[in-house]
């Protein structure tokens, strides 16, 4: 699916970013590097945050008892952190994850499609003709990785890595979306004409 940026919208006790965090850090301890890699994957698949807002929101959760953190000796000349969640921080993890989501994902291309008449056809064509390739290759990526994690036992529900599984799955099914609703726009304002949704575009 196409990730969202990170909303950063905040609850009362968190922010969305920190209980992402936190989820990372259910795993088991990790370094700030070690968190920014898994951002891109596997929470990559569906939400992404910037490097720059991990190591603030470490030092917030930190500060509100939700992490612990070890230094030692780096390979530079500071020292390395490696972080753990603490049982606070796993409390609040779980009362945030019983909660309704509020926060509407926002999606640039969606914004695009919606004001496509307003630019050249054919330049509007393209990009989506674009998405349709790029969600194409993902989606072979990400089946790739399902059936991985299908030899590796990871869609049996009291596997601990579970969740990896289910949100590559809520990935593979947005790539299709993804890849089907480009293909249908680009065909739209490529010919002038409406084109059945689903249907494949004439060459």
């Amino acid at each position: 699916m196409a990730a969202v940026e990170s909303d950063d919208s905040a609850t009362t006790a968190g922010s969305t970013l920190g209980y992402a965090l936190l989820s990372l850090l259910t795993r088991g301890p990790a370094t700030g590097y070690q968190l920014t890699q898994q951002v891109k994957a596997p929470l990559g698949h569906f939400w992404t945050a910037r490097h720059s807002q991990i190591y603030p929101e470490l030092a917030r959760l930190a500060a509100a008892g939700w992490v612990d953190s070890v230094e030692q000796a780096g390979p530079g000349p500071r020292a390395k952190k490696t972080y753990a969640i603490t049982a606070s921080g796993l409390a609040a993890l779980r009362a945030w994850l019983v909660i309704p989501p509020t926060a509407q994902p926002r999606s640039e291309i969606t914004l695009k499609a919606y004001a496509a008449t307003s630019a050249d056809p054919a330049a509007m064509a393209a990009v989506y003709i674009d998405l349709a390739e790029r969600s194409a290759r993902l989606l072979a990526e990400y089946e790739q990785d399902a059936e991985r994690m299908r030899a590796a036992g990871q869609d049996d529900p009291v596997h601990p890595r579970f969740g990896n599984f289910a949100v590559l799955m809520m990935g593979i099914e947005s790539q299709r979306a993804v890849h089907r609703w480009a293909r249908w726009l680009a065909a739209c304002l490529r010919t002038g004409h409406p084109v059945a949704y689903g249907e494949p575009p004439a060459d």
